[in-house]
């Protein structure tokens, strides 16, 4: 039976993407899990792989074509197999131009005058917009002053884009920071926050993840103490919907705030409860080494969040929640501090901050706590993280 191969998603938010190139053409033949097909959104460049082995049958969307998400760009199956194509999900290519038709200068004649409204030409001769220059979306072609208000917006915004500050520089964000921007603005905006920070004493932790033949990284030791946690607490592992909903997920796939030289993405490790501590590491580095190369295979939305930016001495910081997640945890440097034990005694210790973003919709300040302090005890008693 031929199978379809489909837009990925790669982000909450994305809506369309881009066909990069693909690696097979139509008639050869494929191997399960071999990549076929290259495509980007304005996240990543994500690789589209077969479902099993086969023929390529056919290719729905060519090199350069922009497709929306989720829609099907190809088929494949067994050589000579027919296909029955799905006209509401195949190739939705998007539509570069406004749905409503616009009516050109030459099409609003009427007897050699343009239509227009009172309205509208007393509004365009306050505004200074000639009227020749104006565009209906009538199928009449008559203006109205709803055209000339767009006009008038129209000329805002570019001369708002014009006007460059005196001893300034423009430069325009790539689109992964428009996205990134677009994302945590809405957040900031319509997510109500608790921050919550507990110090972590990471000394055992430091001496356990350097044992064995494999070493561990700090991220590593983390990422475990916070899918045991979530499994503690799965309300944490939520999304908000509306006054209603809530939805609890059974998965956990966690996410990972990495710096690119494109701006920061968040490749997930998916399913990630199913993982040892071992193969967390292992996957850690493989998607991290991947997204660094500029291209991303996991499909899945992440549920939680890791911003670890303890590599650049940072002693602490809150981090936005990434819609629609509920929580995202901030990680901070690891550092050498004194401290007093519990017989008096100043001591030298590993301490780390980690600082946790709730959702306040979903949880309140004593989730966020318990939560936080489950992390800390797995993370002070590490050879809890081997544990199945």
């Amino acid at each position: 039976m031929a199978i379809k191969l489909v837009m990925p998603q790669g982000g909450q938010d994305i809506t369309t993407g881009t066909i990069v190139r693909w690696l097979k053409e139509e008639g050869e033949s494929v191997k399960r899990g071999e990549v076929v097909c290259e495509v980007e959104t304005e996240k990543a460049v994500f690789e589209v792989i077969s479902p099993q082995d086969g023929i390529l049958l056919k290719i729905l969307a060519g090199d350069g074509e922009e497709v929306k998400i989720l829609s099907t760009i190809g088929y494949v199956g067994k050589e000579g197999e027919g296909l029955q194509l799905d006209e509401k999900q195949d190739v939705k290519k998007t539509d570069r131009e406004a749905v409503v038709p616009k009516i050109s200068s030459g099409e609003k004649l009427e007897g050699g005058k343009i239509k227009i409204s009172p309205k509208a030409r007393k509004l365009a001769r306050d505004n200074q917009i000639p009227i020749d220059e104006l565009e209906s979306v009538r199928e009449d072609g008559k203006i109205t002053a709803e055209d000339v208000m767009r006009a008038i917006g129209s000329r805002k915004i570019a001369e708002e884009r014009a006007a460059i500050p005196e001893n300034a520089e423009k430069r325009t964000p790539q689109p992964i920071r428009k996205a990134t921007a677009r994302r945590l603005s809405m957040s900031w905006r319509s997510t109500p926050h608790i921050f919550l920070t507990r110090s972590v004493d990471m000394t055992r932790a430091e001496i356990f993840r350097k044992e064995g033949q494999k070493k561990l990284s700090v991220t590593d030791l983390i990422i475990r103490a916070c899918v045991l946690a979530l499994g503690q607490y799965p309300e944490i592992n939520a999304s908000y919907v509306d006054e209603e909903t809530i939805y609890i997920w059974n998965d956990i796939h966690i996410g990972l705030a990495i710096n690119t030289p494109k701006g920061l993405l968040v490749p997930v490790i998916e399913n990630a409860d199913k993982l040892s501590l071992e193969d967390l590491s292992r996957e850690r580095k493989r998607i991290v080494e991947k997204i660094i190369s500029g291209k991303q295979d996991t499909t899945y939305p992440a549920r939680f969040t890791i911003s670890n930016l303890g590599m650049y001495g940072v002693d602490n910081f809150t981090a936005v929640i990434n819609p629609p997640e509920a929580a995202i945890l901030a990680v901070s440097s690891v550092q050498r501090k004194p401290v007093v034990d519990e017989d008096g005694r100043i001591v030298v210790r590993d301490l780390m901050n980690i600082t946790l973003s709730l959702d306040h919709r979903v949880g309140d300040g004593v989730l966020a706590a318990e939560f936080s302090n489950e992390i800390k005890r797995l993370l002070e008693e590490p050879v809890l993280l081997k544990e199945e």
